[in-house]
Order: structure tokens, then sequence, then C-alpha cells
């Protein structure tokens, strides 16, 4: 109960806040309103997966103090139970919430984080950070039947055009054909135009082949409103297709440093979500029931400050150029086994 009412609170302000920081765009376009409905259902959605990490600290953290401030805590003791049961009671629970968190992470955020870009670029027209990530270098992804990588610099919507457009086709055995064009033109779904066309064929026993054309005529297994709408950001992506990518980017000798970030990231997050709440529990079992309530408080506030801070120095770590993404990922998590051993080494020298 203490978590849905936490996931309800931060879910409710979160959403008023946003909602009021996107009223100024949804009022100045003339959008219909099953478009506003929709970027408020997908918005819902991707408050809701952002803040139940949150949601479900708090409420451990609801349920401890009020444990303390009833004395319950102290009936356990003096009943002569072992207090590590109370761990033992939460810790299944805290593992099923880490892998609904993954879950969620992985299969509900990503198609509606692309909703929300979608229906903001295309409906609003309004470019946001998310869209600018798409005219980043890292701007690769796989075609809808997965026989194709793509890459592309910049598209024009109001004239149909793909500039610097790339097309790695591949299959099990490797590469079968590469073409790359000045910019291609949709005439219509998914039939191109393509101009000053180069294409490299690689056959089965090592031949090659090589054709230029001034024009051609190229059909895609992807429609131009899949390349309009379609990001290779990872944070938009599977844990399943991102280990596609990488492995395909890995073959052709791309660069999957940040890539291979948000993959350590989606089992990462989880795994942190299960151990700030299991260092909590360790450390209110063995020194914060002695304080003050409002200690709990203080303490479960500057582990939840650390982590948080270590987690955005992690997502700025992985942005530079060190290429070791196992070491960004996993500094949250270091970061907090060693500030939480750290705080509970102070209190047993203070209070023992």
């Amino acid at each position: 109960m203490n978590l849905i009412i936490c996931l309800f609170a931060i879910l409710l302000i979160s959403f008023l806040i946003d909602t009021i920081e996107s009223s100024k765009t949804i009022t100045q376009m003339n959008v219909s309103s099953l478009a506003v409905l929709s970027l408020l259902y997908n918005k819902f959605i991707v408050l809701t997966v952002q803040t139940f990490p949150l949601a479900v600290y708090i409420s451990l953290v609801i349920l401890l103090f009020r444990l303390h401030i009833k004395n319950e805590y102290l009936a356990l003791l003096t009943s002569a139970l072992n207090p590590w049961r109370l761990l033992a009671f939460l810790l299944p629970l805290l593992i099923l919430l880490g892998i609904i968190n993954f879950i969620i992470l992985d299969r509900v955020m990503p198609p509606a984080s692309k909703n929300v870009d979608r229906l903001l670029v295309n409906e609003f027209k309004r470019f946001t950070a998310s869209w600018t990530y798409f005219y980043r270098d890292r701007n690769w992804f796989l075609s809808v039947d997965r026989s194709r990588l793509y890459h592309y610099s910049d598209i024009d919507e109001d004239k149909r055009i793909i500039k610097s457009f790339e097309i790695y086709k591949f299959s099990q055995v490797g590469f079968e054909e590469i073409i790359t064009a000045d910019f291609v033109t949709c005439i219509n779904n998914n039939v191109f135009k393509a101009r000053k066309l180069e294409r490299y064929s690689f056959g089965k026993d090592d031949s090659a082949g090589y054709e230029s054309m001034d024009e051609s005529i190229l059909k895609l297994p992807d429609e131009f409103d899949n390349f309009r709408q379609r990001r290779g950001r990872p944070y938009q992506m599977s844990f399943i297709s991102l280990l596609e990518l990488i492995n395909f980017r890995e073959r052709v000798g791309l660069d999957i440093s940040r890539y291979k970030y948000e993959l350590y990231m989606k089992v990462i997050n989880p795994v942190s979500l299960v151990l700030i709440c299991v260092f909590l529990l360790i450390f209110f079992i063995r020194y914060l029931y002695l304080l003050r309530p409002v200690y709990l408080i203080i303490y479960s506030l500057l582990i939840l400050m650390f982590y948080i801070i270590s987690v955005i120095f992690s997502g700025k770590l992985s942005e530079s150029s060190i290429g070791q993404p196992f070491v960004a990922a996993i500094l949250p998590v270091v970061l907090l086994v060693s500030i939480s051993t750290i705080l509970m080494r102070f209190s047993s020298q203070r209070y023992s």
C-alpha cells in the first residue's frame, strides 16, 4: 500500500509539473484532441517508469519509519525473534520489484518514449533534446526486418528527403551489400529515388562488385515515416535489440561504448534499486533503530543523494572518450556500497 501511495503521489506531482510545462506547446499548436491525449498518455507511462524506483525506496523508508515510531521493531527484538527476519521477509519482495523494474524499463519505456518524441516532433513541431540526439553521429538503427543497418545525417520532412544515406545489408555470413547516396527522396511509402548512388556487393566466394549511378530506385522494408520517427538512441531500445546492434557494430568495427553503457545500465539500475533498499534495511537493523526517527530520514536521504550524484557523474563519464562503459555503469553501485559501508562504520563507532 505504501508503494502504491508513494508512486501515485510522486507521479501526480511529476505529471502536473510536466503538463504545466507542456501546456504552452499544446495550446499554441493546432492539433487534434486525440494527439494531445496520446501525448499525455505516453508521458504518463514514461513518468511512471521513471518514478517507480524512487517510489519503492520512499515506501521502504515510510515502512521503517512506522516500525520505529510505533516501537514495533523493538517489540520484535524483545520477543526474542531474530532481527534479521525483517530482511529475510522483505528481500524476496525487493528482488521481485527489481525484476519488475527491469521489465518495464526494457519493454514499456522504449515504445512510450519513442511515441512522445514522434508526437512532439510531428504533431507539435517541438524539437526537444531527444530529437537533437538523432542528429549525432550515433544515428544508426536496424531495419524492421533486421537485415539492414541504416545511417543518415539529416531529414527534410517537407521535401521528404533523407541526406547522406547509407545502407549496410548483412546476413549471418557477413556483408551482402553496402549502398551510399548523397540523398534519397521518398516517392511513395517505402519507394525512394536515390541520387549519386554507389553500390558495393559481396559474394559468397569472396567476389566483389561495384556500381555507380546518378539515379536509382530503392525499395526498402522501411517506410519514410519509420526514418522520420525511429531513433538509434540506446535509451529507446530493448535489451535484445541493443545487444544485436552492439554485436553488429562490433563486427564492423564501429564504436560501441555508449551502447554498451546503456546495455549495462538496463541491468545495473534494477540491481541498484535492490541494493540501495537492502543497505538501508541493514543500516536500520544494526543502528538506526537506536536513534531518533529523524535520523532514519537523514541517513536515507544521504544514501539517496550520494547515489543520484554518482548516477549523474556516471552518465557524464559515459559520454567521455575513455572507452570504459562498464566502469562508468558500475560506478554508482561501487559508490553506493562504499558510502553505505562508511556510514555504517561511522555509526558503529559513535553509537556502539
